[in-house]
C-alpha cells in the first residue's frame, strides 16, 4: 500500500538517490548519514521517516543491487514511508473538524430560522 512515488521530485525519491549516490558499497559513514537525514529533514521528512528511506536504500545495496538501482528496487518499500505533511490521521482528523463545522453551520442556520420567524420576518 503507501502513497506511489509521485515523480523525480517526490521527497522520498530525492533522499533516496542522494542516499544511493552517499553510499560506498553497502556502508553509509555517520557523517554522510546526518547530512541525509539532515536534508530529509528539509525535504519535510521526520528523522525517523528520512532515516527508514536510507535503510531502505543500504538494504538494497546488502541484496547486492548496483547504488544507482538500489532506489528504483526498493520503490515498494519507499511507498510505505509517509509523504510529508500528510498522514492518515491528519486526514482522520481533517474529517471530523469539517464534519463538526457542517454540524455547527446546520445548527446556527437552525436558530437563525426561529429567530427570524419570531420576529416576524
Amino acid at each position: 500500500m503507501g502513497r506511489a512515488i509521485a515523480g523525480a521530485g517526490d521527497p522520498r525519491w530525492v533522499l533516496a538517490v542522494r542516499c544511493a549516490e552517499a553510499l560506498q558499497g553497502a556502508v553509509l559513514p555517520p557523517e554522510k548519514r546526518q547530512r541525509l537525514v539532515d536534508l530529509g529533514k528539509r525535504l519535510g521528512l521526520s528523522p525517523f521517516d528520512a532515516n527508514l528511506v536510507i535503510a531502505i536504500v543500504q538494504d538494497q545495496a546488502r541484496r547486492g543491487y548496483a547504488p544507482e538501482l538500489c532506489p528504483s528496487q526498493g520503490e515498494a518499500q519507499l511507498r510505505m514511508v509517509p509523504l510529508p505533511g500528510y498522514t492518515d490521521a491528519d486526514g482522520a482528523r481533517r474529517r471530523r473538524a469539517m464534519a463538526t463545522a457542517g454540524w455547527l453551520t446546520l445548527v446556527l442556520a437552525g436558530e437563525l430560522a426561529l429567530l427570524w420567524a419570531a420576529v416576524g420576518g
